[in-house]
C-alpha cells in the first residue's frame, strides 16, 4: 500500500467540497469564490472579458469558436461573438475559464449554442425563484434545473428569444464536468466519475487505447462498494498493476456484484450478516452470471459464455483479497470501520470448481486465405470514395485498413502510431550492398505487451507511400479545423473536438465502419462463409501464419509480431503443423548405407512429427527410433541402420564427407611421424572413419539421383562445423 500512502490520510469528516463527488450530481457546495478568482486570474489579460466579439476575440481563440452567419441578403453577416454580460461576477469568472479551457482542449465553441446557454442562466437569474436568483456559479443547479427554470419563465410569459434548449443542456453538462475537476480539492480517486482527458491527476500511460473514456462509479449504488471499488483500483492505476481499459473492465465486474446485492439484500462489505451465509450468497451470484441472457447484439438471447463468468467471478475476487489485505487502511481512509470485519474466507470466495474452465480454443476462420485479403484490399476503395458516389468518405480508414493487412498490427498499434513513424532501416549487417525491399521502419505504438524491445518494424516501399499519403490527410484535416500550423499527436486522427491533434481516431468507429463495408460488399471465402472485415485480428493471424509457413525462423516473427515469448507467437501459426508434416514426407528418406527408407504406414505418424522432437533431429538428418527407445551408440548415428536422411542435408553430407577425409589424412600423418610407420588397415580407429566415409558416399550417390530441397538444415549443424573436426564426424 505504499503507493495508496502517497495519497495521504483522511481523517475525521470530510470537507463539504468532498461530498459532491459526481460531475453529474448537483455541485453546488464545491463552488468557492477564492477558487473561482484564481481561475479567472489564471488567464491571460486579453481572455478575462464578460464577452467577446470579431474584433475583441483573443487571436488563440479565433479558430475555436466558429463564425455564424446573421441576417439576410444585403445585411448578411457572420459573426464570433459569445456574450456572457449581465451574470454575477463569479460566474462571469467561471465562464472565461470555461471558455479557455474548452479552447485547451481542442474544442470548438458555437455561439449559437453558447450564448442559449448564457440567455438561459441571465433569465433564469432574472426571472426565477429567489435561490436561483441568488447563485453565484454555474454550479448552484443541474443542467435539468437550470431548463426547469427555463419551462418556468417561459410559462410565466417571458420571451426567451433564440433559446435552444437541448443545445443549452449539452453545453452546461460539459461545463459541469469542467468545474467539477477545477474545485474539487481533494484526492482525485474520491471523485465518481474518472475521466482522464479532462483530469490531469488520473494516471494514466502515455497512449491509452481507451484513454477518451471515463470511469462511472455512481452505478455502484452501494456507498461501501462504491468507496471500497475507488480505493482498489486507483492503487492499481498508481502502482501500474492496471491499465486504464483494465479498471474499466474491473469496474464493469463490480457491477455484476451490486445486481447480486439489490436482489440478496446489502449486508455491508461482509455480503452476509451471517457467517455460514456466505456460501449462500456466492451460489447466488454464480446463478445470477449463469441465467443472464444478452439483451442485445449479435449474441441476444444467448447465455454468458464460460470464459467472461470467469472473468467475473476472478475480478471479484481479486477485489475482496486486495480488501482484505489492506483492510485496516480501507477502514480509516474511508471512514468504513465494516471493512475490518472481512474473514479469510472472502478472500476465496468461489471454490475451485466454480468457475468455469478456462478455454483458449481458436476459431477455425482466423486465418484469410489468399483471394479473401485481395478481395478486401479492392472493395477497401469505397471507404475513401465521396459519399455522393456510393463511398463512405473517409480516407483515414482506408489507409488505416491497409495498413493493417500490410503490416499484421492490431489496430490500436496502428491507430496511435505517432505523426511521423518512419525510421531510416540502414545496410544489413555484412551486406551494405545487397539490395533489399525493405525501405525503412515504421515505429508503432505498443499498447499491450510491456517490453524494452523497440516496437518497430521493417516496411516496404508500398508500406511507406501509404504512410505518407496519411501524413498529408492529416495535415489538411488540421488545416481544415484551423490548426494548419500544428503538427499533430498522432497520425491517424479523431475527427471531432481535435483541433490540437491530440486524439487518435477511435478504434469503435473504425471498427464501425468496416461492418458497414462488410454488408456492402458481401465477401465471402471458399466455403461460401460471409467475411467479418471488422475482426481486423485476423489480418495479424494470416501474417503470422504466411510467415512461419514462408521458412522465417521464430525468433524473427516473435520479434516482429511484437510477443513476448515464442509459444505467443506459435499460437498464431494454425497451419504450420501441417505445413511442417507435408514438407518432411515430400522428400524420399536415405539410409545410412544409401538404401532408401521403407514407408511402412505405421511408421508415417511418427516420422511426420520427428520435427517437434529435439532428441531426435540431428544436423544431418534424423534418428527413426520409436520414441520410447534410447540409443547407445553414442553420436556414431552414420553407422546405424536407424538413421535417415533426405537431399535437404546434402550441403551438411558433403562438408561431413570431406572433413572426414581430411581428418583420416591428418591422423594417418600424425601416426607416421609418432611411430615411424604407417597406419594399418586393420586400425580401430581408421576402421570407423572409413566405414563413416563409405556411408556418406552410398548417401550422396543416392541423393544425386533423388529431387533436391532447400529445406532447412537440421539443428545444430553451424555449431557444429565450428567446434572442430572430430566432433564434426562424429
Amino acid at each position: 500500500m505504499a503507493e495508496a500512502r502517497k495519497r495521504g490520510p483522511v481523517r475525521g469528516a470530510a470537507p463539504k467540497r468532498l461530498d459532491r463527488r459526481d460531475p453529474r450530481l448537483p455541485m453546488s457546495q464545491m463552488f468557492s469564490v477564492e477558487k473561482a478568482r484564481d481561475l479567472w486570474e489564471s488567464l491571460p489579460p486579453e481572455c478575462r472579458a464578460d464577452h467577446f466579439d470579431k474584433r475583441s476575440l483573443p487571436e488563440k481563440y479565433r479558430h475555436a469558436v466558429r463564425e455564424v452567419t446573421s441576417g439576410r441578403g444585403a445585411d448578411a453577416g457572420t459573426s464570433q461573438a459569445l456574450n456572457f454580460r449581465d451574470l454575477p461576477e463569479t460566474m462571469t469568472w467561471e465562464i472565461a475559464w470555461l471558455i479557455h479551457r474548452e479552447v485547451e482542449l481542442g474544442r470548438f465553441i458555437g455561439p449559437h449554442g453558447f450564448n442559449s446557454a448564457t440567455r438561459i442562466l441571465r433569465l433564469a437569474m432574472e426571472h426565477g425563484s429567489l435561490s436561483v436568483r441568488q447563485a453565484e456559479s454555474v454550479l448552484a443547479l443541474t443542467p435539468d434545473e437550470w431548463i426547469r427554470e427555463m419551462v418556468r419563465v417561459r410559462t410565466a410569459g417571458v420571451d426567451l428569444g433564440k433559446a435552444n434548449d437541448e443545445k443549452a443542456r449539452g453545453i452546461m453538462r460539459r461545463w459541469h464536468d469542467l468545474l467539477a475537476y477545477a474545485y474539487h480539492e481533494g484526492e482525485w480517486w474520491r471523485l465518481d466519475v474518472w475521466n482522464p482527458s479532462l483530469d490531469a491527476r488520473v494516471p494514466q500511460r502515455p497512449h491509452e487505447p481507451s484513454g477518451t473514456y471515463v470511469a462511472n462509479f455512481s452505478r455502484l449504488t452501494s456507498l461501501w462498494l462504491r468507496e471500497g471499488a475507488k480505493l482498489w483500483l486507483s492503487d492499481a492505476l498508481q502502482s501500474q498493476r492496471y491499465s486504464w481499459s483494465t479498471v474499466k473492465s474491473r469496474l464493469d465486474s463490480l457491477q455484476w456484484l451490486q445486481r447480486t446485492l439489490d436482489a440478496q439484500g446489502d449486508e455491508g462489505p461482509v455480503l452476509t450478516s451471517d457467517p455460514h451465509q456466505l456460501r449462500s450468497f456466492a451460489l447466488a451470484f454464480m446463478g445470477q452470471l449463469t441465467e443472464h441472457r444478452a439483451v442485445y447484439g449479435a449474441r441476444k438471447g444467448e447465455p454468458l459464455k464460460g470464459n467472461p463468468r470467469r472473468r467475473l467471478m476472478t475480478s471479484v475476487e481479486q477485489f475482496y483479497r486486495w480488501m482484505y489485505d489492506n483492510r485496516a487502511e480501507a477502514a480509516a481512509v474511508l471512514s468504513e470501520p465494516r471493512w475490518l470485519d472481512l474473514r479469510p474466507e472472502h478472500t476465496a470466495l468461489f471454490r475451485p470448481g466454480d468457475k468455469p474452465r478456462l478455454t483458449n480454443k481458436k476459431a477455425d476462420d482466423l486465418i484469410l486465405e489468399d483471394d479473401v485479403v485481395t478481395a478486401i484490399a479492392e472493395q477497401a476503395e469505397l471507404l475513401a470514395l465521396p459519399k455522393s458516389e456510393g463511398g463512405f468518405d473517409d480516407l483515414q480508414a482506408l489507409h488505416a485498413l491497409l495498413l493493417l493487412i500490410k503490416t499484421g498490427r492490431r489496430v490500436h498499434e496502428v491507430l496511435m502510431m505517432d505523426f511521423d513513424p518512419l525510421l531510416p532501416i540502414g545496410p544489413t549487417p555484412g551486406r551494405p550492398d545487397a539490395p533489399s525491399p525493405l525501405v525503412a521502419r515504421m515505429r508503432y505504438q505498443r499498447t499491450k505487451i510491456e517490453s524494452n524491445e523497440p516496437a518497430t518494424i521493417p516496411i516496404d516501399e508500398e508500406v511507406v507511400q501509404i504512410i505518407r499519403a496519411q501524413q498529408t490527410r492529416a495535415r489538411a484535416l488540421m488545416a481544415e479545423m484551423g490548426s494548419g500550423d500544428i503538427t499533430p499527436r498522432y497520425l491517424f486522427l479523431r475527427y471531432r473536438a481535435n483541433r490540437n491533434g491530440r486524439l487518435a481516431y477511435s478504434a469503435a468507429t473504425f471498427n464501425a465502419l468496416l461492418r458497414e463495408l462488410a454488408a456492402r460488399v458481401h465477401i465471402t471465402d471458399s466455403q461460401g462463409k460471409p467475411v467479418a472485415i471488422s475482426r481486423t485480428h485476423r489480418f495479424r493471424h494470416t501474417m503470422a501464419t504466411n510467415l512461419l509457413n514462408a521458412g522465417v525462423p521464430l525468433h524473427v516473427v516473435q520479434r516482429y509480431l511484437g510477443h513476448s515469448s515464442p509459444e505467443m507467437t506459435m499460437y498464431y501459426a494454425v497451419t504450420l503443423s501441417q505445413t511442417a508434416e507435408e514438407e518432411f514426407i515430400k522428400y524420399r528418406k536415405i539410409r545410412s548405407d544409401g538404401r532408401g527408407g521403407h514407408e511402412d504406414a505405421s511408421d508415417l505418424f511418427d516420422q511426420m512429427h520427428l520435427a517437434s522432437r529435439a532428441d531426435r533431429i540431428l544436423p544431418n538428418g534424423w534418428c527413426l527410433l520409436p520414441p520410447k527407445q534410447t540409443c547407445g551408440k553414442g553420436n556414431a548415428c552414420l553407422a546405424c541402420d536407424k538413421f535417415a536422411t533426405d537431399g535437404s542435408h546434402a550441403p551438411e553430407l558433403a562438408r561431413q564427407l570431406q572433413q572426414t577425409r581430411m581428418l583420416i589424412e591428418d591422423r594417418k600423418a600424425a601416426f607416421q611421424r609418432k611411430y615411424g610407420t604407417p597406419m594399418s588397415d586393420d586400425n580401430v580407429w581408421l576402421q570407423g572413419r572409413e566405414a563413416e566415409v563409405s556411408s556418406l558416399a552410398n548417401i550422396l550417390l543416392a541423393v544425386e539421383v533423388l529431387p533436391g530441397s532447400d529445406a532447412v538444415r537440421g539443428a545444430g549443424a553451424r555449431d557444429r562445423a565450428e567446434s572442430g573436426a572430430d566432433e564434426a564426424t562424429a
